[in-house]
């Protein structure tokens, strides 16, 4: 008997069909690239973080970042923000992009998730397009490190 008759034979008979529902996806999930640093640098995708001006990032933040991006996926796998924190210890967390602050959080950003200071600055393309940008955003930068 094949499944769609299965299930008709069962409901003229009063049962009720249960079926198994997938896990719903979590959209602020993140993907965190390997590696070790007291600081996560957020962006929209991994291949923004192949940029040389994201390198100039690295450099200036000590070398020791890790970069993560969202989950398209939204596996439970994946850890949020705020477990992404804990489980390595990040000290500073920039998120480039306002757009990504409402998604991870659902809203605006806080200054604070855990041990992090939090620092929203505008997308890297945006950085890359704009000197008087990088200005601000180095100086941004230079008042999370001194914190």
């Amino acid at each position: 008997m094949n499944e769609s008759r299965r299930r008709a034979y069962l409901e003229a008979m009063g049962f009720d069909i249960w079926s198994a529902k997938p896990p719903e996806t979590e959209a602020n999930r993140l993907l965190v690239q390997a590696g070790q640093g007291d600081t996560l640098l957020v962006c929209d995708s991994p291949g923004v973080t192949e940029s040389p001006f994201a390198s100039d990032i690295a450099r200036v933040l000590g070398g020791a970042v890790v970069w993560a991006w969202p989950d398209p996926a939204g596996s439970f796998a994946s850890p949020t923000l705020e477990e992404a924190v804990g489980q390595h210890l990040f000290t500073r967390v920039v998120l480039f992009g306002a757009g990504l602050g409402l998604h991870l959080f659902r809203g605006e950003a806080p200054l604070v998730v855990g041990s992090a200071r939090i620092l929203v600055t505008r997308r890297i393309e945006d950085l890359v397009a704009s000197g008087s940008a990088k200005l601000v955003f180095w100086n941004q930068l230079s008042g999370l490190r001194s914190n």
